[in-house]
C-alpha cells in the first residue's frame, strides 16, 4: 500500500465496483418508491440482526480506521474513526431502545420517541462528523508519537462521548421532545419534521461538500462517497416509508447495511492487498538476502545452511548426493592483466553459465569463496553427477572469454558423490571434492576429477565410466 489510503489513486475495476453499488441502490431506490408504504412481513429478528451488525461493522471499521492513524499520524484518519465510533456507538443505543426488542412495545417511555430521534442523531452525526474530517484532510502528518495519542483520545474518545451523551439525553429527555410517532410502527410525522428534513439536507450536503472537495480521487474518497450517498438514501427511504416493517422501511435498512460496510469492505481488500503486497517483498528480501551480490548466484551462507539439510534429507531417504567444487583457471593472471571490472564480470559470466546448465530443480550453485563456486546435486549418482560435471566445464569453455593464460577462460572441477548407503559427514564429502579439485589443478587445469574414497581415481568422466562397467 501507498504511503497512506489518502494517497491510493483509484483505478478503473475500483470505479467501476463503486459505479456498480451507487447504481444498484439508486435503481433499488427508484424501483421501490412506488411501494414504499406497502405493509410487509413482520420480521422482529431482523431489526436486532441488523442493528448489531451495523454497530460491530461501523466500530470494526473505526478500528482499522485508527490503524491507519497509529502508522500514518494523518488527523484525517482519526476525525474518520471518531465518525463511524460515533455511529457505532448511536446504533448499540439504537438497538438498546427499539420498541418490542428490549423495551416494551406499548409504552411511550419504552423508546419509540427515543428509536427515531437516536436514528437521526445517528445519520445526522455521521454526515457532519465526516464533513469535519474534510477539513483535516490536508493537515500534516503527526510525528510525535505522545500528540498522536493526544489527538485520538480527542478525536475517537470524544466522539463517543458526544455519541453517548446524545442519545442517553435523548432518551431521558423523551417526553420533551417533539412527537414524531402516531401509532405503533408508525412515524408519518417524521417525514414533515423539520429535523428530519434537516438531517436530510445536511447528508445531502456532506455528500455535495465531499464530492467537491475531494473529486473521487483517491480510493478513500470513493469509498466514502458510497457510504455517504447509500445513507442519504437511507434517510430517504425512511421518511417515505412512514412506518415499520414497510418495504420502504426494509429497504432502508438494506441501505443503512451499505452505508456501514463501503469503507470497511475497501479497507480490507487494502489490508489483504498489503499483506500481499508484504508476502512478496518478504520472499524478494529473503531471496536477496542470500544471493551472492556480485555473480547473483547463492552465497555461502546459503550453501553452508543448505548443503548439510540436503545430505541429511538424501541420506534419511536413501537417496545419492554429489558435491562439485569449481575453480577459475588462472584467475588471478586473469585479474592481474585486465583488472577488477573485467574480473567480476568474468566471474559474472561464469556463474550465470553454471546456474543456467543445472537440468534439475534441486540442483543450486553457490559461489564458495573468491573464485571457486560448489554446486550440489541431490538425487544424483555418480556417473550422472560426472556427467553433469563434464557439461558445466564445457559449457563455460563454450563462453570463449579471452584469458592471458590459455586461449580462453577454463574451469577445473572436483567431484565427490555418496550412496544412500553411505553419507559420510557433510565436511568430509567436500574435503573429498577439494581433493579431487587439487588433484584437477595440478594434472593441467580444465578437467573434471572424481574423489571415491576407498576406490581408485578416475580423471574423467570416460574413465568414471569405464570404471562403471
Amino acid at each position: 500500500m501507498e504511503a497512506t489510503l489518502t494517497q491510493v489513486p483509484t483505478q478503473r475495476n475500483h470505479r467501476l465496483a463503486a459505479t456498480i453499488g451507487t447504481g444498484a441502490i439508486l435503481c433499488a431506490v427508484i424501483v421501490a418508491w412506488p411501494y414504499l408504504t406497502v405493509q410487509g412481513a413482520v420480521m422482529r429478528p431482523f431489526v436486532p440482526i441488523y442493528a448489531t451488525a451495523a454497530s460491530l461493522t461501523e466500530a470494526l471499521t473505526a478500528f482499522l480506521l485508527w490503524t491507519q492513524y497509529r502508522a500514518s499520524g494523518r488527523i484525517y484518519f482519526a476525525a474518520l474513526a471518531g465518525a463511524y465510533a460515533f455511529t457505532s456507538m448511536a446504533a448499540a443505543f439504537h438497538l438498546a431502545v427499539y420498541p418490542g426488542i428490549f423495551a416494551i412495545e406499548s409504552s411511550r417511555s419504552a423508546g419509540r420517541e427515543s428509536a427515531i430521534w437516536i436514528w437521526l442523531l445517528w445519520r445526522g452525526g455521521f454526515a457532519l462528523l465526516v464533513t469535519l474530517a474534510l477539513c483535516a484532510r490536508t493537515h500534516p502528518a503527526i510525528e510525535d508519537r505522545e500528540r498522536r495519542g493526544s489527538y485520538a483520545i480527542l478525536t475517537i474518545g470524544g466522539a463517543i462521548a458526544v455519541s453517548a451523551v446524545l442519545c442517553r439525553s435523548a432518551i431521558a429527555g423523551r417526553n420533551l421532545l417533539p412527537s414524531l410517532v402516531v401509532s405503533a410502527g408508525a412515524y408519518r410525522h417524521l417525514s414533515a419534521s423539520p429535523a428530519a428534513l434537516s438531517v436530510a439536507g445536511i447528508c445531502l450536503a456532506a455528500l455535495a461538500l465531499h464530492l467537491w472537495a475531494t473529486r473521487l480521487r483517491t480510493l478513500m474518497d470513493l469509498w466514502l462517497a458510497v457510504a455517504l450517498f447509500a445513507g442519504f438514501a437511507d434517510v430517504v427511504l425512511t421518511l417515505g416509508a412512514g412506518a415499520r416493517y414497510s418495504l420502504g422501511w426494509y429497504a432502508a435498512r438494506i441501505a443503512s447495511t451499505v452505508s456501514a460496510s463501503a469503507v470497511l469492505g475497501m479497507l480490507m481488500y487494502e489490508t489483504s492487498r498489503t499483506y500481499s503486497k508484504l508476502a512478496d517483498a518478504h520472499c524478494a528480501l529473503k531471496e536477496l538476502s542470500v544471493r551472492d551480490g556480485l555473480t547473483g548466484v547463492f552465497n555461502r551462507a546459503y550453501f553452508d545452511e543448505r548443503y548439510p539439510r540436503e545430505l541429511t534429507q538424501a541420506a534419511a531417504a536413501a537417496r545419492p548426493l554429489a558435491v562439485l567444487l569449481v575453480d577459475v583457471d588462472h584467475f588471478k593472471a586473469y585479474n592481474d592483466a585486465l583488472g577488477h571490472l573485467a574480473g567480476d564480470e568474468c566471474l559474472r559470466r561464469i556463474a550465470q553459465t553454471l546456474d543456467r546448465a543445472l537440468m534439475h530443480p534441486g540442483d543450486f550453485v553457490a559461489r564458495y569463496g573468491g573464485e571457486e563456486f560448489v554446486v550440489v546435486l541431490p538425487a544424483c549418482d555418480a556417473l550422472a553427477s560426472l556427467t553433469t560435471a563434464e557439461r558445466l566445464r564445457r559449457s563455460v569453455a563454450d563462453i570463449a572469454m579471452a584469458g592471458p593464460a590459455s586461449p580462453y577462460v577454463t574451469v577445473s572441477i572436483g567431484h565427490a558423490s555418496c550412496e544412500s548407503h553411505n553419507a559420510p559427514q557433510p565436511a568430509t564429502l567436500l574435503a573429498h571434492a577439494d581433493e579431487a579439485l587439487y588433484r584437477a589443478k595440478t594434472l593441467g587445469r580444465n578437467r573434471v576429477e572424481n574423489a571415491t574414497a576407498g576406490k581408485p581415481k578416475a580423471s574423467s568422466v570416460a574413465e568414471q565410466a569405464e570404471c562403471a562397467h
